[in-house]
Formats: C-alpha cells, structure tokens, sequence
C-alpha cells in the first residue's frame, strides 16, 4: 500500500499538554530510545494522589492507548503489566523509557503524526478515598528531529512504495564547489541500485546541461540551506527513468549526487539511501 507522509521539517512543533508531560529528548527520533516524563506535583497533572509516590515506596506506571496498544497489553486498572513501571527521577518526576516504533509497533509516521496519548497511575489504580490514584490524560506530541547528515529521509525507514522525502543538507556539502548553492540551482542525479546493479535514473553524463530540461530532478528549496523532493520510488525508478529497474527486481538502495544548474566541473560525491526490504 501506498503511504503518502509528511515532511517533518515542514512542521511546526507543538507543545506537549502543559508541562506535566513531555517526551526526551525533543525534537526525537522514534527509531532510538526515548523518555516519556511526567511530573506528578505539576498541576496540570491533576494527581495529588501520585506525589510522594517513590518516598512511600510505591512505583507509577504508565497506561497507553495511542498510536496502538503496548505489547503485552496495559494489564488491568487494578493490577498494570508489570513491563510498563516507570523509573522515578527523583523530585516527584517519572520517566518510562521505550523505543516507540518498536514499543508501538507502527511506523515512525503514525507518531509524528498523532503524537503518543498516555496516562500514569499506581499499580492498582481503583479509587482511594474518593479519587483515583492516576493522571490526566496526557497527549504528547513528538517533533521529528531535522537532517543532521548531508541526505536524509522521511520516513527514516522505507519501502520502495512508500513516498520518500529526501532531504539535502547544503550545509553539510564537503565539496567547496558546492557549498552555498541557491533555491532553483540544485540538480539531483539519482541512481537506483536493484540486484547489486546500478540504474541511474538520467541518461545523460553529470555535465550533460540537459539535466536542467528534467523539472523532476530540481530540488525545492525549504530555506536555512535544505533543499527536498518526494518521489515514489515504485513508479520513478521503474516507469519514469530512463533506464527502468527491471519489474520483481528489489530496489536496495538509492544513490544521490547533486550539482548546480551550469556545471562547472562540480559534483557531490554519491550519498547513499538504503531501503527497507519487505
């Protein structure tokens, strides 16, 4: 199935709910370690009943519905999966420590997308004089962190029908000849590498002007030196170029170098995209 996905550095961030919950560190990426946080003295957290928790001995956990089910399930209100007790930091603050795609079970997408919804409470969380010892309801929305290599990917993680955005870093380019480059002056030539063989997707050599009479191979420019484009790799490597991968081939990798549109003998060195096999 065809996913279309968001640009992550197009977006804004958002602010979790108050400051009783957030997510470390922020902007994340969902594919390493990450820490839920909660501080049950803020009040936003609505939980007189959860302060205090570590210095009488007791342990929080958290219970989580959102992108998806934890595995092993929350447990039952009165007795949670012992698997999701969170870690006191001390200072009435907790923290649950996970990976989200793999906790979650989803792609990084559905994260950045819809954030991560959440509450923490005691293991037994029925009510105690009058009231439950738990949280409010928490959403937490995650920003997904910016390029930090001179090409990268949104999804991080993807398939060849899935919409890829490759993201250029200008200002990580080594190349002296191409450091600076201005909007609607970077050229991509993508090659795709299918079976161990390579299938540039443009015919022509690297200095070929006619590489600025293909709009498709032009980077948008989205400021602060980044410069993106979204392909399908499916349908652009195997309909659209010039050289197709061959049908029921796997596409492994994509390689991308760039230039400016009047070559004057400047090109980057290969940077490399791998997929993910299905």
């Amino acid at each position: 199935m065809k996913k279309l996905l968001i640009v992550p550095f197009l977006l804004s961030g958002i602010l979790s709910f108050g400051q009783a919950a957030w997510i470390d560190p922020d902007p994340a990426n969902v594919a390493a370690d990450v820490k839920l946080m909660v501080d049950v003295s803020h009040p936003d957290c609505g939980c007189p009943l959860l302060e205090g928790a570590d210095l009488a001995g007791d342990s929080l956990y958290i219970w989580t519905w959102t992108p998806g089910d934890p595995p092993g399930g929350n447990g039952q209100w009165n007795a949670s999966n012992l698997a999701l007790q969170m870690t006191s930091e001390g200072d009435d603050i907790w923290s649950f420590t996970m990976t989200p795609t793999s906790f979650y079970g989803v792609e990084a997408s559905a994260i950045y997308d819809g954030g991560i919804e959440f509450l923490a409470k005691k293991y037994d969380g029925s009510a105690v004089d009058g009231g439950e010892p738990k949280s409010v309801d928490f959403h937490v929305f995650v920003e997904a962190p910016g390029c930090l290599n001179t090409l990268c990917s949104f999804p991080s993680v993807f398939q060849e029908d899935d919409y890829v955005t490759m993201i250029y870093n200008n200002n990580l380019e080594t190349h002296p000849g191409l450091q600076n480059i201005e909007a609607d002056d970077c050229y991509m030539l993508p090659v795709a590498v299918a079976g161990g063989i390579e299938y540039p997707y443009y015919d022509g050599s690297v200095s070929d002007p006619g590489v600025v009479d293909r709009p498709e191979l032009l980077m948008k420019y989205e400021g602060e030196g980044r410069f993106y484009t979204t392909i399908l790799s499916d349908d652009f490597f195997r309909i659209n170029s010039d050289n197709p991968v061959p049908d029921g081939v796997p596409i492994e990798m994509i390689k991308v170098r760039y230039r400016k549109s009047v070559f004057t003998g400047n090109v980057s060195s290969p940077y490399e995209l791998e997929l993910q096999c299905d």
